[in-house]
């Protein structure tokens, strides 16, 4: 595989470093809702990749924003049915329009911790990491990513567990499934990176979809089973 050129990748740890420092800033001392702080923080995650991918002809990050987008999108229906339909998952009134009962910023939002994950499985191939090695790699970070995320979004009045099994905030069935989400979209990004965009959007439908199935189930087995 090319390696990927040392400024994309230089330039790409200082724009995350510079949004996860500006999103903390905003979240901290902005005065707005924290649903349109949350949106507009996506939107400009979206707009700046974009303009960088472009501005320095970024292949990969391109490509990976790409086939992220509608999978995204697709994201949202999984949150939808936990909050709706098992009442497990709350997006409380946060300023911003919702999407069912999803904050409506979610459809983009999944995108960034899932853009980091496949990224990273990328540099790990390009070192000569097994497929193995890679995706205990990829799995072990989305643990870290998403069981962050689990843990804090409640701080900042977004979304929150309930009515489920809970360690410092984070709810026990999401984890494996997250997990599950972070090696499947790593593993499909490169098997289908270079095929035509639609069928890229029903791979991302696929991969929401197996996402609600595991989700379903470790609900099932964690809070009814065991």
């Amino acid at each position: 595989m090319k390696k990927l050129p040392i400024l994309e990748e230089s330039l790409l740890f200082v724009f995350f470093v510079s949004f996860g420092i500006i999103s903390l800033l905003t979240m901290r001392y902005v005065n707005l809702e924290p649903g349109i702080k949350f949106a507009s923080l996506t939107a400009l995650f979206h707009i700046v990749l974009v303009i960088l991918s472009k501005t320095f002809r970024w292949f990969t990050p391109f490509q990976i924003w790409k086939f992220l987008f509608p999978l995204s999108v697709f994201l949202v229906f999984p949150d939808w049915f936990l909050s709706d339909v098992l009442g497990v998952l709350v997006f409380p009134e946060d300023g911003f329009f919702k999407i069912g009962t999803v904050s409506g910023y979610m459809a983009g939002l999944w995108a960034i911790p899932l853009f980091i994950l496949v990224y990273t499985g990328i540099k790990l191939e390009e070192r000569s990491v097994s497929i193995i090695g890679t995706c205990l790699w990829v799995a072990s970070l989305s643990l870290v990513v998403f069981g962050g995320a689990e843990a804090t979004s409640w701080m900042l009045n977004s979304w929150y567990a309930q009515n489920v099994t809970k360690v410092s905030g984070m709810a026990i069935y999401v984890l494996i499934p997250e997990m599950i989400l972070g090696v499947v979209t790593y593993l499909a990004y490169q098997g289908f990176s270079q095929s035509h965009f639609l069928i890229q959007m029903s791979i991302g439908f696929l991969i929401m979809i197996q996402y609600l199935g595991s989700l379903t189930f470790f609900y099932l087995l964690i809070e009814r089973i065991l």
